[in-house]
């Protein structure tokens, strides 16, 4: 999904229609004995927006992060890994210091 949502007018819009139904719709009094078929609409999305449903971070994680347990998965997976592999290539090349070689010879030479 991309960050800027466009969607074109549709003809009804642009020519004026939608708003003119809305207008008798309200002058005959249909939107005011319609209002409590609404209310459970409406009720949902203020408890989704104290909750945070529509907040950027809780968007991202809609629309970006993968939806099926398998991917998410695999997603995990591969981060460990790569940690695993960068951990263990930083031990590897990382040299021993003397003073740790040193001591590990001394206390072989006692026993």
């Amino acid at each position: 999904m991309s960050p800027i949502r466009y969607r074109r007018t549709s003809l009804r819009t642009a020519l004026g229609i939608t708003k003119e139904e809305k207008r008798i719709k309200r002058e005959l009094g249909i939107t005011a004995i319609l209002k409590p078929f609404r209310w459970w609409g409406n009720e949902k999305r203020k408890i989704k927006r104290e909750v945070g449903y529509y907040s950027p971070e809780a968007k991202f994680a809609r629309h970006f992060l993968p939806r099926s347990v398998g991917k998410l998965l695999l997603l995990v997976v591969s981060v460990l890994t790569i940690t695993f592999a960068i951990w263990v290539w930083n031990s590897v090349m990382t040299p021993a210091t003397p003073d740790h070689t040193a001591a590990a010879h001394q206390t072989a030479g006692r026993r």
